[in-house]
């Protein structure tokens, strides 16, 4: 059986969709570190990578599904020399030997922001 996509709008405004639930999986798109005010969060790599894995977390449960239904990331960071940093929280997130895929590249970010990442999650939601 065939299902549409379905789309969790951005908000308004802005011409991309949040998150997308298609072909048995969740696609959500980049996230960048917010702050409690809802603006790019200033604070060191540690803290902006905790931001962005706890907003990811939120959507996905949002969606019915974990961190532990994610079967791969992208990450972008501002500047490769916060590898290991970034490590010690991403690491966090995540279940020990069952790390998704990951892709991590350095890039000039949105908002002046040091990390984003966009992830692919299993949608539970579908059955097989």
């Amino acid at each position: 059986m065939t299902t549409s996509p379905a789309y969790v709008p951005a908000p308004p405004g802005l011409p991309f969709s949040t998150a997308v639930r298609a072909g048995g999986f969740l696609l959500l798109s980049g996230q960048i570190p917010f702050d409690a005010d809802n603006k790019p969060h200033g604070g060191t790599i540690e803290e902006q990578t905790h931001a962005v894995l706890q907003s990811i977390s939120t959507t996905l449960e949002g969606l019915g599904s974990s961190l532990r239904r994610v079967v791969k990331t992208t990450v972008w960071l501002s500047d490769l020399a916060n590898v290991a940093a970034f490590n010690q929280i991403y690491l966090r997130h995540f279940q020990e030997g069952a790390y998704p895929a990951r892709s991590l590249v350095e890039a000039k970010l949105a908002f002046g922001v040091a990390v984003e990442i966009e992830v692919l999650a299993i949608d539970d939601s579908v059955s097989s």
